[in-house]
Parts: C-alpha cells; structure tokens; sequence
C-alpha cells in the first residue's frame, strides 16, 4: 500500500471505528502491514498509531468470533 492509500484511511473522516470493521480480511492485514512500517518510520504520519491500535483490536476481535467476522464497537 502506498502513502496516498494510506493517508486515505487517516484521514477518513469516519474514522478507525467505522472503517477498520467496513474492511475484508485482505483488506484489514495490508493496513495493518502499511500501518506497521509507517510506524517504523522517523516521522510516521500523525494518527497511525492510533490506527494500528484500533487495527490490532480489530484483527483480534475478528480472531476470537466463532464466524472470524466484523463486528462493530460495542
């Protein structure tokens, strides 16, 4: 994923809570690596590890459902 892709989802104005459950699995991991080597950075972009946090909730939350779905925030 590229910076444009991910400056996209950072500035999303929905935010994390309503776009990281919207997304497939496939979809869920590329954010997560983008997210993960902007953070490896020197100067990673303002708001991504916020995104990476709620991205990892995410990911476990659809780990731990019987089906592997999304699902929304309580």
């Amino acid at each position: 994923m590229n910076s444009s892709k991910l400056n996209k989802y950072l500035n999303d104005p929905r935010g994390p809570e309503e776009v990281l459950p919207s997304l497939t699995a496939e979809e869920l991991a590329n954010l997560l690596d983008a997210l993960y080597q902007n953070l490896d950075t020197p100067e990673p972009e303002f708001g991504a590890e916020a995104w990476y946090e709620m991205a990892v909730e995410e990911s476990c939350r659809r780990a731990s459902s019987p089906d592997g779905a999304a699902h929304g925030v309580a």
